[in-house]
């Protein structure tokens, strides 16, 4: 059973037995129930005078579970709601609790809060990348509003960032800076720190988003966000979801003939950053990785039983291995030597974190 809450403005009386009369003719005899039984699902919760000598009423009607036919049955209990709206004394009808909608509004927003959270995680990294930080200069080069204020102690300790704080319409502003005032470029002119046209292009450049492949991940989400946007103002404010409105949702976190949706873009945008940075990741980590090692201190050390030096390079290097872990990547024969080779330097010692970070 499901509750629905309905409120009818009408001029003359309603009885609950008229009610059900025009239910029974949307669903009575297709599922075999008796005006008897339909008129049990209802409850009269008020019936109020108005100073326009019209009346309100307010009525419960506990809708049952019904098997799915050639109809859904959100429909049919909008095809309820229509004739009771055409009825000569109704002046309007509202919908005041809706548990059919609030079912399917529910499913649409656990696949909205996924969908959130995955691009809200992808442009946290791209920011992070380009070390622009998530605060409010930053939402202001590129002409995004917050939707709520915040500090920097409130998201550290909730464990969130400013893009917690955007509009959902925003996602797709980053893919350009708003353009500078003439005020600003004057500034930057006047910025003793910049010494040439060139550092002041790249001053003017620093302001985008550096990487390609970011920008263009950008742009295709930027055209599937206004589907997104209106579910979600559809669902957080209990709007009637119409069939077009869910259709444009689907055709845009789903393949088809529109393109690859956006869990497929997201999908895709972390292959592609792992395609281009694991192996440079996995050697960086490994080689950060050797500064816990000492070949020499190894080798002197009687338990270790090494024979000589090769024998340590090789116990290091498996060491490390089994340390650096990078999802779907497997370090090539080239990955090792880079690590003997360091290890066979002419300093004996293994090069520092501080050697490598530099």
């Amino acid at each position: 059973m499901s509750i629905i809450k309905i409120q009818i403005n009408h001029t003359e009386n309603i009885p609950k037995e008229k009610l059900a009369f025009h239910l029974y003719d949307e669903i009575g005899e297709e599922y075999d129930i008796s005006e008897d039984d339909i008129e049990d699902y209802f409850n009269i919760d008020y019936v109020l005078q108005l100073p326009n000598d019209s009346f309100v009423t307010i009525f419960t009607l506990d809708f049952p579970t019904l098997a799915v036919r050639d109809i859904e049955l959100k429909d049919v209990l909008k095809s309820y709601l229509n004739t009771l709206r055409d009825l000569e004394e109704v002046e309007n009808v509202v919908k005041l609790q809706d548990e059919i909608l609030q079912e399917i509004a529910l499913e649409y927003y656990k696949s909205l809060f996924s969908i959130e959270m995955e691009l809200r995680n992808v442009l946290t990294y791209i920011l992070t990348y380009d070390e622009k930080p998530i605060v409010s200069d930053t939402f202001k080069d590129f002409g995004i509003d917050k939707a709520q204020t915040f500090t920097g102690s409130d998201i550290l300790d909730r464990h969130e960032n400013g893009l917690f704080y955007i509009l959902f319409n925003h996602y797709g502003s980053f893919t350009e800076p708003k353009n500078l005032k003439a005020e600003k470029i004057a500034e930057l002119l006047q910025d003793v720190s910049i010494s040439d046209y060139t550092e002041f292009k790249n001053r003017i450049q620093s302001r985008y988003i550096s990487c390609d492949r970011h920008s263009q991940f950008l742009y295709s989400i930027k055209q599937k966000l206004d589907p997104l946007e209106k579910m979600r103002n559809a669902v957080m404010h209990i709007r009637n979801l119409s069939d077009s409105l869910i259709t444009n949702f689907e055709n845009a976190i789903d393949d088809g003939h529109q393109g690859k949706g956006v869990s497929t873009l997201i999908n895709d945008f972390w292959q592609s950053e792992a395609l281009c940075l694991n192996e440079s990741t996995w050697r960086s980590l490994a080689v950060k990785e050797l500064s816990k090692f000492n070949t020499d201190e190894i080798l002197r050390d009687d338990q270790n039983n090494f024979d000589d030096r090769e024998d340590v390079i090789d116990y290091i290097v498996d060491e490390i291995n089994s340390k650096v872990d990078i999802s779907d990547f497997e370090p090539s024969d080239d990955d090792f030597d880079e690590l003997r080779n360091l290890l066979n330097s002419e300093s004996s010692d293994v090069p520092s974190s501080s050697q490598h970070e530099n």
